[in-house]
């Protein structure tokens, strides 16, 4: 696997990746996603919530978008305490698409937070259970920088958590 995400990644910086983008409402998109990701963190005693606001379409790949939120989530639920929540919002906002997911873990120091999407960055914590390969949010930034889009990470400023934003260019009307 590990072989594969490397590969992956050695094609998307040589821009060797054959996105197949097409207009989509970004609604129907989530709520899709929702279903899946509700079972998935409430099998690790979770709470994923979802919610959209705004209008319009966004040309992207669903399979690759599906992909950065599923490396998203997975993230999230590692991080996240027993019985905390996950929350994504997205909304149209100013031309572009906005994607905010929200852990309950416990965040990152400052000079980490750009560092988390390089690969094999692994935050190392005495609570930390999960041992992945940290190529996930380099993958991740690589899809969306495909896109054409942005993505970063920010400590929530009240309590405790991370905030992942991703923000995609609105198709023009």
């Amino acid at each position: 696997r590990i072989i594969e995400d490397l590969l992956l990644l050695a094609r998307a910086d040589a821009h060797a990746i054959q996105l197949q983008l097409q207009m989509h409402d970004p609604a129907p998109f989530l709520q899709s996603f929702e279903q899946d990701a509700a079972v998935l963190a409430e099998h690790h005693g979770l709470l994923f919530t979802a919610s959209h606001h705004g209008s319009g379409m966004v040309r992207m790949d669903v399979k690759w978008m599906r992909q950065v939120l599923l490396n998203l989530l997975t993230n999230a639920i590692h991080v996240s305490p027993p019985g905390g929540r996950v929350v994504l919002h997205s909304s149209m906002d100013d031309g572009d698409w906005v994607l905010s997911l929200v852990d309950q873990g416990p965040g990152l120091p400052a000079e980490q937070l750009e560092r988390m999407f390089e690969r094999f960055f692994r935050h190392h914590s005495t609570e930390q259970r999960y041992s992945g390969s940290g190529l996930g949010l380099a993958i991740s930034r690589s899809v969306v920088e495909l896109h054409g889009g942005q993505i970063s990470a920010e400590n929530v400023s009240t309590g405790s958590g991370l905030r992942v934003l991703v923000r995609l260019h609105a198709a023009s009307p």
